[in-house]
């Protein structure tokens, strides 16, 4: 009788927690793959983002956000370890606890410590601060260059530049070698003629970056 009763709460416990069960075995909720929960993303961002998440590129954000969301520059910092360290297969080394004063999030310190992201001046990260398309691009960019360095595969192979998009004014002059490059090599891509540098990226804009790095990465080792 024990023996059936055991058998019948563990069947009730499987049917609670089906999202748990992975070949009989019981996981932790934290290692499974994350999707932001609130709402759906964008038509025209959905398969990109599946093949993201496939991929296992989309990290446990902060927060939370929406796919809509303007994402952040903690967010930001998540995405862009995760996408290098499955690229890589090998986990980025992290700065030293309290390199920043307002965060001592691993995915900034990781980020940091390969010279992905910068501070924002006064030993502050600034992690809720929400980013535009150019800072992205910039700091994409260098993960670009701490890819190479760990592969010896150029993932920016075609030379870059902002010339002949109508909105090239707006670039910022820091911002140019980045946004070019990842235009010129089709991971940014313009709205039309023009680039947008200044207007914000969401959570899902930045989750296809990563996705377009990774996949660019694919296309460039085999």
């Amino acid at each position: 009788m024990l023996k059936k009763m055991l058998c019948t709460l563990t069947a009730l416990v499987m049917l609670v927690t089906p999202a748990l069960a992975i070949k009989g075995e019981v996981v932790n909720p934290d290692e499974l793959p994350y999707i932001p929960t609130e709402g759906s993303p964008s038509s025209w961002a959905a398969p990109e983002i599946k093949q993201a998440a496939d991929a296992g590129l989309i990290p446990q954000f902060t927060g939370g956000p929406s796919y809509q969301d303007q994402i952040t520059r903690e967010q930001f910092a998540q995405l862009v370890v995760q996408t290098v360290e499955v690229i890589q297969d090998k986990e980025l080394p992290a700065a030293a606890e309290g390199t920043f004063s307002d965060s001592d999030s691993l995915a900034i310190r990781k980020a940091s410590q390969a010279g992905i992201v910068t501070g924002t001046g006064g030993g502050k990260f600034a992690p809720t601060l929400t980013t535009n398309r150019e800072q992205i691009a910039t700091m994409l960019y260098r993960a670009v260059g701490t890819i190479e360095t760990a592969t010896g595969v150029d993932l920016a192979p075609k030379a870059g530049s902002v010339d002949g998009y109508t909105d090239q004014a707006s670039v910022s002059p820091w911002a140019v070698e980045g946004v070019g490059a990842l235009a010129a090599n089709g991971i940014m891509k313009g709205n039309g003629s023009a680039l947008s540098p200044q207007e914000p990226c969401s959570v899902e804009q930045a989750i296809l970056l990563a996705w377009r790095l990774y996949a660019q990465y694919g296309d460039q080792a085999g």
